[in-house]
């Protein structure tokens, strides 16, 4: 997290944001996992964007036993409550679900991609916090 606070809470905005990310993490993962699961973070958030309205946020619960799966899915009902309380917009990285936001988030948006100069498809990083 000291990384992620260096990096990117470099004004007001980024700082709130952070703080938030902080306290989700503190208040909605640590208190419904044993070992908090990797976190994908993307959107504006970890851009050059001066000022991004909130931060899109993986849970990678690939390797999680059961349990601990049905513990995020449950989470993830909150998705709206989530994004009003964090600012961030919640999603999760399961095997086989048919909706892999990793892979999604990975991909540069056409638009994005011509206005830089780049092709259809060309994958971008993403910032994973273990």
């Amino acid at each position: 997290m000291e990384e992620v606070e260096a990096a990117l809470a470099w004004n007001e905005q980024r700082r709130q944001l952070t703080n938030l990310l902080q306290e989700f993490i503190a208040d909605e993962l640590s208190t419904r996992f044993a070992v908090i699961p990797p976190v994908v973070l993307d959107g504006s958030y970890v851009t050059a964007k001066e000022e991004p309205s909130n931060i899109n946020l993986v849970l990678e619960l690939r390797e999680l036993p059961d349990l601990q799966k049905m513990q995020a899915v449950d989470l993830c009902q909150r998705c709206p409550d989530i994004l009003l309380r964090y600012r961030i917009d919640l999603n999760t990285a399961l095997q086989q679900s048919g909706r892999d936001f990793i892979a999604y988030f990975s991909s540069l948006d056409p638009r994005e991609a011509i206005a830089m100069n780049l092709f259809y498809g060309h994958k971008k990083g993403l910032l994973r916090l273990r």
